[in-house]
């Protein structure tokens, strides 16, 4: 069986990602790959040997997904997650200095992590992606298997819009307003979770980004300040005509005069 060996060329390890943020970067491309093909929903699967499985049913990774600093169909869509196209390597660098195991299926190989020579310098080591022969040429999607714990797991899905299962009190042209689920309201951007505020009313998912958010949405997905969404959610609420949001609205307002 022949192996390629492809040099993901990761300079810097994010110091403050845990496993479950690496978690997130692989669900996010499945979620992604769903919508930019319209292929079935993923799949989420823990074995018996305690492995997670994060599956696709769209194109099927292959080595030109870790070429690029930039996705160029994600930074032109306007309703997926990711945007950057590093995200994965980082997912994979993160898991692999925890020594998590990964491995990947696709039509196009099955794929594992190894560190190994850097090409032309005998004496540098660097994480590279290993392609072998693809156990079925055949396959649809893509499919990880990952050594991550249940509550690894579960961290990253609550970082999603998509398992929460619940209805928009409103739809805005700037997003969903949706019932606070909790104590602490949640901020979304299409679809995953980038701060948390104590003293708002709902939870918002921003699907149209204005320029101060764009910038704010660094690789890290973190510290996205109120700033960079306050505005749109402001502009969110007084676009919004749902009883039940104005209802709430009206009723604090009596509360405050």
């Amino acid at each position: 069986m022949s192996k390629r060996y492809f040099d993901l060329n990761i300079e810097k390890v994010l110091d403050n990602w845990e496993v479950y943020h690496a978690v997130r970067e692989i669900i996010a491309n499945a979620l992604d790959e769903t919508i930019l093909t319209g292929c079935r929903a993923p799949t989420f699967e823990e074995d018996h040997q305690g492995y997670w499985h994060i599956r696709d049913f769209g194109r099927g990774l292959n080595y030109e997904h870790f070429t690029q600093n930039q996705n160029t169909e994600k930074v032109n869509a306007n309703d997926v997650i990711g945007k950057f196209g590093v995200g994965l390597k980082d997912a994979l660098a993160v898991l692999n200095r925890a020594g998590r195991d990964v491995i990947i299926d696709s039509k196009y190989g099955h794929i594992t992590l190894e560190m190994h020579r850097k090409e032309g310098f005998e004496d540098v080591q660097t994480l590279h992606a290993v392609f072998a022969d693809p156990i079925d040429t055949q396959f649809e999607g893509t499919e990880f298997k990952l050594k991550v714990t249940n509550k690894e797991m579960q961290d990253a899905k609550k970082l999603f819009l998509y398992f929460e299962n619940k209805a928009p009190l409103d739809q805005t042209a700037l997003g969903q307003i949706y019932q606070k689920g909790g104590q602490v309201a949640s901020i979304y951007v299409n679809g995953v979770k980038v701060a948390d505020e104590e003293n708002y009313t709902f939870d918002y998912n921003i699907t149209k980004k204005n320029a101060a958010l764009k910038k704010a949405l660094n690789r890290e997905r973190s510290a996205v300040g109120r700033t960079a969404y306050s505005a749109t959610i402001k502009s969110m609420l007084l676009a919004s005509s749902a009883v039940e949001v104005i209802s709430v609205l009206l009723n604090q307002l009596k509360k405050n005069s």
